[in-house]
């Protein structure tokens, strides 16, 4: 027997038609705007779940250099304050020689003790340089106080002597600080040095006592020295890690691109087809619409 179709089936059929090519042309639409082919991981399971561990790895990558790019600001300041204590040590050094003159007067040397002085408070205030969040930089990890103060007319270190590690890859740490003690030594600290130093100016005896303030500043120099050359080596480390990660964030851009991005020519193409396809079935629906056996009759 030959199958029949009603009128009803044929209506039905159209109108089918119509919805399937109307979702299709809506999906190539939503494509087209968001620059993406798969838009939900149904789409492609497989390719789905390289692109969920790709934004892993980015997102890793992210959180990496904003750690690094904090750390080389905090280097770069810790840098340029061990700069000024060496410049400061420098100055105590030709103030030194300067004092050491039989021929100067006392009023002359209490001048130069005075500016020794002023050096000790400068370097002082740049012992409290802090990092852009507020934190003290040379206090370890007792960050929310000064790293020195004075202790009955001492200056002596508060800060206590554990060290910062930040994540900077995959594997890689460094210590993002440097503790006061390497930069203005231990026992015989800078700050102590430069009470000596004012003391042998005015002192009767002065000549041997500057003397061995001069040795102490040449110590205390090289302990600056060797703590800006560490934090040197550190800022060229940060530096590196910065370009390593930026590669790989590179590369995986790259491979997530080309599983998720659109291929905007062939949807294009694809869009217009699913329009003549929309037209053809509005078409066979308004013929279809209003068939039946009895405009035959």
């Amino acid at each position: 027997m030959i199958g029949r179709m009603s009128s009803s089936q044929f209506y039905l059929n159209s109108l089918d038609s119509i919805l399937d090519a109307q979702t299709k042309l809506a999906r190539t639409q939503t494509e087209l705007a968001s620059g993406k082919r798969i838009l939900r991981p149904s789409d492609d399971p497989s390719a789905s779940l390289k692109i969920s561990e790709i934004q892993t790895e980015l997102s890793k990558i992210e959180t990496y250099q904003r750690n690094a790019n904090s750390v080389s600001t905090e280097l770069s300041l810790t840098e340029a304050a061990i700069a000024s204590v060496e410049n400061v040590v420098l100055r105590a050094k030709e103030l030194a020689i300067r004092g050491n003159n039989a021929a100067l007067s006392l009023s002359e040397k209490e001048l130069i003790s005075s500016e020794v002085m002023g050096l000790k408070e400068q370097l002082l205030s740049i012992s409290g340089t802090k990092a852009p969040n507020g934190e003290y930089l040379f206090a370890g990890t007792r960050v929310d106080q000064p790293p020195y103060a004075d202790i009955n007319g001492s200056i002596e270190y508060q800060g206590d002597l554990l060290k910062r590690s930040v994540n900077l890859g995959p594997g890689v740490t460094i210590e993002s600080r440097v503790i006061g003690n390497e930069v203005f030594g231990t026992n015989d600290n800078l700050f102590g040095v430069l009470d000596q130093l004012s003391t042998a100016l005015t002192s009767a005896g002065g000549s041997q006592d500057l003397g061995q303030a001069l040795d102490d500043l040449d110590q205390g120099l090289n302990t600056v020295l060797s703590a800006r050359a560490s934090v040197g080596l550190k800022i060229n480390r940060v530096d590196d890690q910065l370009s390593l990660n930026e590669t790989f964030n590179y590369t995986l851009q790259e491979s997530l691109s080309g599983l998720e991005d659109l291929d905007y020519a062939e949807a294009i193409t694809k869009l217009n087809l699913q329009m003549v396809a929309l037209q053809a079935a509005q078409q066979t629906f308004t013929k279809t619409q209003g068939m039946s056996l009895f405009n035959y009759m």
